[in-house]
């Protein structure tokens, strides 16, 4: 029933079945004839009833189900002959019951480190071990099997778990003996042909995987260790060591010396039945440190060993090997010597050995005429005398690696007795391309063996950390009379340094540079060295690679660079004085840093390659600030442009220099729509001189052809000029003008410099039409008490389009002085028809407001008759204002 519900996916329903099913198997009487059958079935229905419960996310309750039903069969061995049988189903009990467990992890169900897979697989291994025990125990005399077969058609019994010997029969019948004896031997000896070590390494890969996933390091590498056991059991040395050698680091680092210390004499053992010397070599030299707890007459052993393979013969094996495995491994290792050379190198990186070494530097820094001296400690906490062939050093540089070996002398000993420690001493000269560079120590190699055919190299990093017991320790137990290894400080980096150069550089040129100048400076070398220089090579660059700022060798445009060469001569001897110069020139107002480097050879005993650097901070000025105002022809300031209406464009220069300015020239070149109103155009200040805080302004007349509401561009002012006895430099300056409006009537006046009193004086105004329209506006002359005029003092006038109406009044003067002018007024006439007019009274007033002047200058009357002018002034003797 449990079944057909389970077809019909009705998971509550065959629980129910399968726990009555269960329940009922219970109700059984267990006996030894009996006892198979039962386990079977309640196996068959337990694994139902978990499967169901996973499935139903009920996994407490599926663990609950399979611990009881454990514990309910656990005892229920059944015949003793037949123990290893139980311990099968146990194994194959917990097995199945991880499978389940992991499908039910990969569907989603969550596991933690306490309850997962992997616990369930390593208990199944437990038990697969239990029933290679029993199996040993009680199958080892079993060596044929019994004839007839007593399992013959167990294959295709009615009922799972019964014996082929008697089926069908019921467990309270006594059983034939003879038939019994035979059935158990047979199944005995199928026992003994299964490779049991298989089994159980399969059931550790399940549950190590489990282990890893739901990070259990050190469970995981208990496991390890136990699958390595497994392989030993089962004579696979090979995969035994790789599994030991793999869980070596962990232990170093967590410094279990006693877990490390059997993990080592497992892996050595291994390492000579494979015959891996490799390995071997690398073992034996870890056992022999003080750490490993190994005892001491193994110690021996293998000391005495690793002596017998330095001299290529094969190292003897452990006594408590059996013979037949230890004639094997002598048949490996007898072809491991043919080869004529016998080199190993070994990693000591992540090895507690017994040799350790520290080297180091003895200073950061060395200059390129100096020894670098490096410094090497060596210390052995083997037991047993230690000799060394040869102890080198390899440094590391950038183009370069080089090695440097410790000087075999009388003075030199490489003989070392237990908890010895010796310094040595390298001394090389430094390579010269390796100046402003790191030197790093890569590794020290120690030798053992002196024959040539024959070596052991054993290969120590620079910057390892000792293994052993923690550093503090050893401050109380230091001992003056000797080395302390321990608190050897590391240094395992230097730098290669240019000689201290004694050439002496000055720097002559006048600070502060200018903005946009090329400013020289210029560099003095005197040779101060005891011999005569050589490839004298000087370099200037800008420290901070500043864009704005370039050099140059000559003061021009051309050839700008960012690092610079400059021309000297190369040979320079003992007190001679050499000069040359370089410009340098900044667009940016900043402080910068120039490094000038001299590089040369110092032509004594030994060529040396020196280097000078000395470092020259330039902070970068303004030598003028520029200015602009716009004025209108009277001189007042504008705050627009009027097409057609000429107006002043008034430029300031303000010198800020601490040195006197020179400006040469300087020019205004318009942009459209601005144009040049005079025809010559020179500059007012060029050859002038000008002090700090002094004020140079030039003006030019102008005109705008275009309205535009934004600030129009009205050109560029270009300034060439140089520091007294300095460079001509140009600066030129985008100078931004007004908004330019657009007014229909124009208005212009035409009138002498001066009069004089009683003197009749000619004035004219034109009044200009600029519109494609007829223009109509009452013209008005107010009296005057300092003026009498003759002309018309109030008329309507019309005014045709791009039309000008000139309108002429004779002055005479009464008063001498700045004398103001009748007023001239314009107005829109009142009889203007076809729409608005095309000008505003607001426009008309401020026309005449920005146009005409308000004053004249009256000089008193000359001595004599006044001579009347004959006509109206010509233009040459008319100032024209407007």
């Amino acid at each position: 029933m449990g079944f057909l519900n389970e077809l019909k996916q009705d998971a509550h329903t065959a629980h129910k079945h399968y726990t009555h099913a269960y329940n009922s198997l219970l109700e059984i009487r267990i006996v030894d004839t009996n006892a198979l059958e039962i386990r079977t079935l309640a196996g068959f229905v337990n694994y139902k009833l978990c499967r169901l419960l996973f499935a139903l996310n009920l996994p407490r309750d599926a663990i609950s189900q399979f611990k009881s039903h454990v514990d309910r069969f656990k005892a229920r061995m059944g015949f003793h002959e037949l123990t290893f049988e139980h311990y099968a189903w146990l194994s194959k009990q917990y097995s199945v019951f991880g499978d389940i467990f992991d499908e039910a992890v990969k569907l989603g169900l969550p596991a933690v480190q306490t309850q997962h897979p992997g616990i369930y697989y390593q208990q199944a291994a437990q038990y697969s071990i239990q029933r290679k025990k029993f199996s040993q125990e009680l199958c080892s005399n079993i060596i044929a099997y019994p004839q007839p077969d007593p399992l013959q058609g167990a294959n295709h019994m009615e009922f799972y778990g019964q014996r082929p010997w008697r089926p069908g029969k019921l467990s309270a019948e006594p059983p034939d003996p003879h038939l019994e004896s035979n059935g158990i031997q047979a199944l005995q000896f199928l026992e003994k042909q299964i490779n049991h070590s298989n089994l159980i390494i399969a059931l550790y890969g399940l549950a190590i995987s489990q282990y890893k996933t739901y990070r259990c390091p050190r469970t995981r590498r208990h496991l390890v260790l136990q699958m390595a056991d497994e392989y030993y059991d089962s004579r696979d040395y090979g995969k035994a060591l790789t599994l030991y050698t793999h869980m070596l680091l962990d232990f170093r680092n967590e410094k279990w010396w006693d877990i490390l210390s059997t993990v080592l004499e497992k892996a050595i053992l291994c390492a000579y039945l494979t015959a891996n010397v490799q390995d071997y070599v690398g073992l034996a030299v870890e056992i022999l440190g003080a750490n490993i707890n190994t005892p001491l007459n193994e110690k021996r052993r293998i000391y005495e060993n690793l002596m017998r393979l330095l001299k290529k013969q094969i190292p003897f094996g452990d006594p408590k090997i059996p013979q037949d495995i230890l004639q094997n491994a002598i048949i490996l290792w007898q072809p491991v010597f043919s080869e004529k050379s016998f080199n190993i190198a070994l990693d000591m990186t992540n090895i507690t050995a017994s040799v350790s070494v520290k080297a180091r530097f003895m200073k950061k820094t060395y200059e390129v005429d100096q020894n670098v001296i490096v410094e090497i400690f060596v210390r052995s906490t083997c037991p047993f005398p230690l000799t060394f062939s040869k102890i080198s050093v390899t440094v590391n540089a950038q183009n370069q690696n080089s090695e440097y070996t410790v000087t075999d002398s009388a003075d030199v000993s490489f003989n070392f007795h237990k908890d010895e420690v010796k310094r040595y001493v390298v001394e090389f000269i430094a390579d010269c391309n390796d100046i402003n560079k790191d030197i790093q120590i890569n590794s020290v190699n120690v030798f053992l063996g002196n024959s040539p055919e024959c070596c052991l190299d054993l290969k120590y990093p620079a910057s390892v950390e000792s293994n052993g017991n923690n550093i503090e320790l050893y401050h109380f137990k230091h001992n003056a009379d000797k080395l302390d290894f321990d608190n050897v400080q590391a240094l395992s980096q230097a730098t290669v340094v240019p000689r201290e150069s004694k050439l002496r550089v000055d720097f002559l040129h006048q600070i502060p540079a200018l903005l946009g100048e090329w400013y020289e400076i210029k560099v003095v070398v005197t040779n101060e060295e005891l011999y005569e220089i050589v490839d004298l090579k000087i370099e200037a660059w800008i420290e901070e690679e500043i864009a704005n700022v370039e050099l140059s060798l000559q003061p021009s445009d051309k050839h700008k660079k960012l690092n610079l060469v400059l021309n000297n001569p190369s040979h320079l001897k003992p007190t001679d004085q050499i000069s040359t110069d370089f410009f340098v020139r900044s667009n940016l107002i900043c402080k910068c840093n120039i490094q000038v480097k001299l590089t040369y050879t110092l032509s004594g005993e030994k060529q040396i390659l020196s280097i000078k650097s000395e470092k020259l901070a330039l902070a970068v000025v303004e030598p003028f600030e520029v200015s602009t105002k716009y004025l209108s022809t009277l001189m007042a300031e504008i705050e627009k442009f009027y097409i057609g209406e000429e107006f002043g464009v008034m430029n300031y220069i303000k010198f800020t220099s601490p040195w006197l300015i020179i400006v040469e020239d300087t020019s205004f070149d318009y942009i459209h729509p601005v144009s040049p109103a005079e025809e010559n155009r020179s500059s007012q200040i060029s050859g002038k001189t000008f002090n700090n805080e002094e004020i140079g302004a030039e003006l030019h007349l102008a005109t705008c052809n275009k309205p535009n509401d934004d600030f129009v561009n009205v050109g560029h002012y270009t300034i060439r000029w140089k520091r007294e006895n300095g460079h001509s430099t140009t600066t030129t300056l985008a100078v931004t003008g007004l908004p330019c409006d657009w007014v229909a009537v124009g208005l212009k006046m035409f009138a002498p410099a001066h009069g004089y009193v009683r003197t009749s004086m000619v004035i004219e105004y034109h009044v200009e039409n600029r519109s494609h329209e007829l223009v109509r506006l009452e013209l008005s002359m107010d009296a005057s008490e300092a003026f009498m005029f003759s002309g018309s003092k109030q008329f309507s006038v019309s005014l045709l389009p791009q039309s000008t109406r000139i309108l002429q009044y004779n002055l005479n003067p009464l008063i001498a002085g700045s004398v103001a002018l009748p007023k001239f007024s314009m107005t829109i006439s009142e009889n203007t028809e076809n729409g608005p007019p095309v000008v505003s009274q607001d426009q008309l007033n401020l026309l005449t407001g920005r146009t005409l002047p308000t004053h004249v200058y009256v000089m008193p009357q000359m001595k004599g008759e006044a001579k009347l002018p004959d006509s109206i002034p010509s233009p040459e003797n008319v100032a024209v204002i407007g």
